[in-house]
């Protein structure tokens, strides 16, 4: 967190650990302080040193790209985050590729039709 706050030159709130999840917690670089007004959402898995950048929140765009084509996100701040996280030892993962099914194994919850690798890595079990 002290990375992204240093590199965007602002205060980020974070939530950690969410009960019942695969995601260990989430830190949030304020609109204000990105080029497009866009809050920036890190999510950090449970698993291994996996994490995802989103514009706005995860699924609020079909990606990065999609919200960097939508003007939402600067090419300059997803560099900024993806360097810090990469720099702390981070892989981070395409949000494009998040939604693909998984067919391996998992605990998931019953009401989900079609497990994705974003219920593997940082949904709810």
């Amino acid at each position: 967190m002290a990375r992204l706050e240093g590199d965007f030159a602002t205060r980020c709130d974070t939530e950690q650990d969410t009960q019942d999840s695969s995601e260990y917690g989430r830190v949030t670089v304020p609109a204000e302080a990105t080029v497009r007004g866009t809050r920036i959402v890190v999510c950090v898995s449970k698993f291994g040193s996996l994490a995802l950048v989103c514009a706005d929140n995860p699924g609020a765009y079909f990606g990065t790209d999609d919200a960097r084509a939508e003007g939402a996100l600067d090419a300059g701040d997803l560099a900024k985050a993806d360097r810090a996280l990469a720099d702390l030892g981070y892989a981070v993962i395409p949000e494009e590729l998040i939604e693909d099914d998984y067919d391996g194994p998992s605990r998931l919850l019953e009401h989900i039709q079609r497990a994705s690798w974003w219920h593997r890595f940082f949904g709810t079990f």
